[in-house]
């Protein structure tokens, strides 16, 4: 079984596009068995004030928004009224990893 977690951590456009678009044909052509993202650091905010992107990322069912970035950056509450799934990624990374996801980071 093939799996991968996608880590946005990057705040630059350019440098999240490529794992996004790879993200979704992954998802969609059936690529890989599962795929996940997680949006940190930097790439809340600009994902979050792209609607392209954020779309994008929230085509991929389970797609997870670092709380703890979130509530540090006074966006909690703007990402929830968007509809993302906002939650403390860290135990879920680290579960992903121990799942056997490959990682890799944008």
């Amino acid at each position: 079984m093939s799996k991968v977690l996608i880590w946005l951590a990057s705040g630059e456009r350019s440098k999240l596009l490529p794992g996004i678009l790879w993200g979704t044909n992954a998802k969609r052509r059936g690529w890989m068995d599962e795929v996940r993202v997680v949006v940190f650091g930097d790439s809340e905010q600009t994902v979050m004030q792209d609607d392209e992107l954020f779309n994008m990322v929230q085509e991929i069912e389970g797609t997870m928004f670092c709380r703890h970035v979130a509530e540090n950056q006074g966006t909690l509450e703007q990402l929830e009224q968007k509809g993302a799934e906002v939650v403390y990624v860290g135990e879920h990374i680290a579960k992903a990893i121990s799942d056997g996801f490959t990682v890799i980071t944008f």
